[in-house]
């Protein structure tokens, strides 16, 4: 700052600086409380010009039940006595609108040290007060949700696993009481197995929670009295910027419907098994009776159709043998419907390269039928009188899978190709049904030597 700018009085650089303390009311009274000068802040807060106040006693500033409590003189006393006064109250405005107001008074000391007034501040806290009032009306409810959500089990731990909060749901369906279980490690609400030292359950949640946010789960849990029940829980971190601060657990008892979808599990896995015997049967009647065929186009057509059925029945007993009948990976699914074709034949080989890919039952079962009904063609028509090679590749993008059957044989026979031949082969539509109904595009690609089969489906259905 210029010097020459500055006020020469050192009283004139105090009144300058009480001027443009805008946001500050700042006014002097005598010892009985009567105002005796005014700044441009308290003009603005109070709304009273100085020769307005000026004069007045300070109490007409005090609420009315203030004023009748004698708040004022108690503020006056406590700071003639104790050096000042701070207070927290409502103050009133010439309009009679009350704000919510933080104060300081102090006593005025002449040279000598004698008191001969004081000086107030004051500053607007309204709006502090409106939002310390709805923190703590969102804490009150936030904390009436968790004590009323007795179907729940809702506790924080901090990133040692000792548990800092416990709710009435918890308390219910864990056994331990509130008092019991603050301060102890949340290791012990987990089955022994699942208490690996520095790579349990419990660090593992916490560092999928730490990474993505939220970490679902679903295991067993211990209570009390040793009983286990089914959990499904999420943890997430109290603070994703601040990990230290520890993490949020959202736990209910899931273990009447773990075991009805294990029951549930059971009896598809028994109907799964009932419907590939029934098929094998089929499949061994038609075999039968390709068997006593006269004719070598009747017998051929229903050893076609007992390798088609076989084929589903081998699919069905696929099936009820993975942990989920619901889905499949269609990588494991190729290979192991490869292999069965591999042990079909002494003469061709098939060889899959697939990407993992987990999908719904009822859509790999199409895709296995077409991947049949194409390797088969390849090892009739490509490879009609010599051993040949048939590869399957399947490659998984976000929304499509690109599926292809590649041989390096003769050729596909005129005939044979879906869009030109008259349909006399059924073995070409039923590739044309199922690729309509896997709502797929189906590309064919004369590579010479060989044909390549390239099938375009979505993901999903």
């Amino acid at each position: 700052m210029d010097q020459s700018s500055v006020p020469g009085k050192e009283t004139e650089i105090y009144r300058h600086m009480v001027e443009s303390a805008q946001d500050y009311a700042i006014f002097a009274m005598d010892p009985d409380g009567t105002v005796v000068t005014w700044s441009a802040g308290a003009e603005k807060l109070f709304e009273y010009s100085a020769s307005e106040i000026i004069g007045q006693n300070s109490g007409i500033l005090f609420s009315f039940e203030d004023q009748l409590a004698g708040a004022a003189l108690k503020e006056i006393r406590l700071a003639l006595t104790a050096g000042r006064a701070d207070d927290n109250r409502w103050h009133v405005r010439k309009g009679g609108s009350l704000f919510w107001a933080s104060g300081l008074m102090m006593p005025l000391r002449d040279d000598a040290g004698e008191v001969y007034g004081l000086t107030k501040i004051v500053r607007d806290r309204t709006e502090a007060l409106h939002d310390d009032e709805a923190l703590r009306a969102s804490q009150e409810r936030l904390q009436l949700i968790l004590q009323s959500a007795i179907d729940y089990a809702i506790f924080a731990f901090n990133r040692d696993g000792r548990i800092i909060s416990w709710n009435t749901g918890a308390c219910r369906i864990f056994g331990y009481e509130e008092a019991d279980i603050l301060g102890r490690d949340a290791r012990i609400l987990f089955v022994p197995e699942d208490r690996a030292e520095g790579e349990g359950a419990l660090e593992r949640e916490m560092g999928r929670a730490l990474e993505r946010g939220r970490a679902e789960n679903e295991r067993f849990h211990l209570r009390k009295d040793g009983s286990t029940f089914w959990g499904s829980g999420l943890t997430m971190p109290l603070r994703a910027h601040h990990p230290r601060a520890g993490y949020l657990k959202v736990l209910r008892d899931d273990t009447e419907r773990h075991f009805a979808d294990e029951h549930q599990q059971i009896i598809l896995r028994e109907m799964s098994h009932r419907v590939k015997n029934s098929l094998a049967l089929v499949a061994a009647m038609l075999a039968m009776q390709a068997r006593s065929a006269k004719q070598p186009e009747v017998g051929q057509a229903l050893r076609d159709a007992e390798a088609r059925v076989g084929t589903i029945a081998e699919i069905h007993d696929q099936l009820w043998r993975q942990p989920h009948i619901e889905t499949v990976d269609l990588a494991d699914f190729l290979s192991s419907l490869c292999q069965r074709l591999q042990q079909s034949t002494a003469r061709h080989t098939v060889s899959v390269d697939a990407d993992a890919c987990v999908m719904d039952a009822d859509r790999a079962i199409q895709i296995a039928l077409l991947v049949n009904e194409l390797v088969t063609n390849a090892f009739k028509h490509a490879y009609p009188d010599i051993s040949g090679a048939v590869t399957v590749t399947a490659r998984t993008g976000d929304d499509e899978i690109c599926l292809e059957i590649s041989d390096r044989g003769k050729g596909l026979p005129g005939e044979l190709w879906p869009y030109e031949s008259d349909g006399r082969s059924l073995g070409m539509r039923i590739v044309r049904a199922l690729v309509q109904q896997l709502k797929a595009e189906l590309q064919i690609v004369d590579q010479r030597p060989g044909t390549g089969f390239l099938i375009r489906l979505p993901r999903n259905s």
